[in-house]
């Protein structure tokens, strides 16, 4: 496939996203919200779903440890820690999950493009324990993002999330699950060679042991995760793109919320990494999300 085709094929895979891209050329100028930090690094990180890259231990921690629904209230140890780091071609999200149950439950479905396919996980079970990862992720705009679930059997989904307008979400009592377009058939596609990738780690047991996934009679103690998303495929802003097909980020500010559904004891516990949102689906606070910049260096 040649250059241009490439690119016009990127371009369509991502046609839900195209006003997030318009809304980060004006983000990075905007920094009347202080925004975390995230690094790029030197060496990338080699996928293996171990946390021992040089590029996580510079990384800030961005703990999700607020109960959802319950102001004030957070959870020790934290539910989840991400880090997250990039270079010109990806966004590198790597976490830890603290859970006792580890539960997976895949879905039935795959996604992703011809060679990368992946099986996604179910997103909520709450009668069967179910557990995830999620991030969310946008390049500014507060009605067009990405969901990411992922868990610890290295399930991975990534659904295109489109709300309804300002206007029309102002004539909506109580916005719900029913209001989200989730557009199940778009994914994060491949930018070439350079591919969408993940994987995970089980942590040991108190025996010594690795933590098990979906085996309720033994105690876990959690998994580490780690998933690279090429910045093509998530719908960085096109003028950013160099010659050689990588982009020039520095200074782009993006809006990412952590959060770690748990469904030990049957019930759907979230934890995100917003302090204070209100009591609605993630999808409708995204104003409140925490926002993000991406530097070079480490001061």
């Amino acid at each position: 496939m040649n250059w241009i085709l490439r690119c016009a094929t990127l371009a369509l895979a991502c046609a839900c996203i195209t006003t997030c891209a318009k809304a980060a050329d004006s983000a990075d100028t905007n920094t009347a919200v202080q925004a975390t930090p995230i690094y790029r690094v030197k060496v990338a990180p080699v996928i293996d779903g171990k946390l021992d890259d040089a590029c996580w231990q510079k990384a800030v921690q961005v703990v999700a440890d607020h109960r959802y629904a319950a102001p004030g209230q957070r959870t020790q140890p934290p539910p989840l820690v991400a880090r997250f780091a990039w270079d010109e071609r990806f966004l590198y999200i790597g976490y830890e999950v603290n859970d006792t149950n580890l539960i997976a439950i895949a879905s039935g479905r795959e996604s992703g493009p011809p060679g990368n396919r992946r099986m996604t996980p179910e997103e909520y079970l709450p009668e069967k324990h179910l557990d995830l990862a999620e991030f969310f992720i946008s390049f500014g705009s507060e009605r067009e993002f990405w969901e990411i679930h992922h868990d610890a059997a290295n399930q991975l989904n990534n659904l295109a999330i489109e709300l309804p307008t300002a206007e029309a979400l102002a004539k909506i009592p109580k916005p719900s699950y029913k209001d989200v377009t989730f557009h199940r058939t778009r994914f994060v596609v491949d930018d070439g060679a350079f591919t969408v990738a993940r994987a995970v780690h089980l942590k040991p047991r108190k025996d010594g042991k690795p933590s098990t996934v979906n085996d309720p009679t033994d105690q876990d103690t959690g998994y580490t995760g780690e998933i690279r998303l090429p910045w093509a495929g998530l719908g960085a802003p096109a003028a950013k793109r160099r010659a050689d097909g990588g982009h020039d980020l520095a200074g782009i500010r993006l809006t990412i919320l952590a959060a770690s559904l748990n469904g030990n004891g049957g019930e759907a516990i979230y934890h995100s990494s917003a302090p204070e949102l209100p009591k609605l689906m993630f999808h409708f606070s995204v104003a409140h999300w925490p926002k993000y910049q991406l530097l070079r260096e480490a001061k």
